[in-house]
């Protein structure tokens, strides 16, 4: 039974710990009116055309996110892309550069 409580205890922890960094980025999001995305340059799924524009699955994807996130803000968001790397991209998250990206990233070791 005790093994039980600890770990539910572990499990609300963690649930509580990841709301709030979710919550954090929302009200960084909502302050700034603006999402900072990341883009791929160059991938199966997303690329740049130049001059600041990116296409592709990836892509279009993210920027439905985000105008569902600025309709349930209330304002439409501006959208500043960051260019990322397969390295650099967890990263950027977890620093805060970007706010979110959209593409085929694995969270595994």
């Amino acid at each position: 039974m005790k093994k039980q409580l600890t770990l539910i205890a572990i499990a609300a922890l963690a649930t509580s710990a990841a709301f709030a960094q979710a919550t954090d980025t929302l009200a960084k999001i909502k302050e700034r009116g603006a999402v900072n995305l990341g883009v791929r340059d160059s991938s199966g799924l997303a690329f740049t055309l130049g001059g600041g524009k990116y296409v592709g699955f990836h892509t279009e994807m993210a920027e439905n996110i985000i105008k569902d996130i600025g309709k349930e803000m209330g304002k439409p968001l501006t959208i500043n892309y960051q260019v990322i790397t397969s390295q650099n991209r967890v990263p950027l998250v977890q620093n805060g550069t970007i706010d979110f990206e959209c593409g085929s990233t694995t969270n595994n070791t």
